[in-house]
């Protein structure tokens, strides 16, 4: 296995994966908007009555955007070394693995989300082996 990674260069892995968290933001962003949050703030739900439940909806959505934007931008930056800590890209590939697996199962491979999800947690987990063996 040490052989094959010889050709990983971890720069790039980790770059791409920055790149699939920004594209993952936009997808999340406007497909969600469109939709599930639009739909669910323009249902007759009685939750959605509240001002602060429909501001609040959109809010934490889009938030997650911005979250993942940043989590993109510590892997752009870990990549040309800007920031060096190898924790932070080995907890950022478990949780992007283990939630695209789960997303995988819970939503029977129907939510768009997943296959990207998991890549990134793949490509950062990728990158911190990599880096670890060398």
């Amino acid at each position: 296995m040490e052989n094959a990674l010889a050709f990983v260069n971890p720069t790039f892995v980790l770059l791409m994966a920055a790149a699939l968290c920004a594209i993952t933001a936009l997808i999340h962003s406007v497909l969600g908007e469109q939709r599930l949050i639009g739909p669910i703030l323009s249902s007759n739900a009685p939750i959605m009555e509240s001002p602060l439940a429909r501001n609040v909806t959109r809010f934490a959505w889009h938030w997650t955007t911005l979250l993942w934007l940043c989590i993109g931008a510590v892997l752009a930056l870990a990549a040309y070394g800007d920031i060096d800590a190898p924790w932070l890209i080995f907890a950022i590939g478990t949780v992007h693995f283990v939630a695209g697996v789960a997303d995988a199962v819970m939503t029977r491979g129907q939510h768009i989300g997943w296959p990207l999800i998991t890549l990134i947690g793949a490509l950062a987990l990728l990158a911190f082996y990599t880096l670890q063996t060398q």
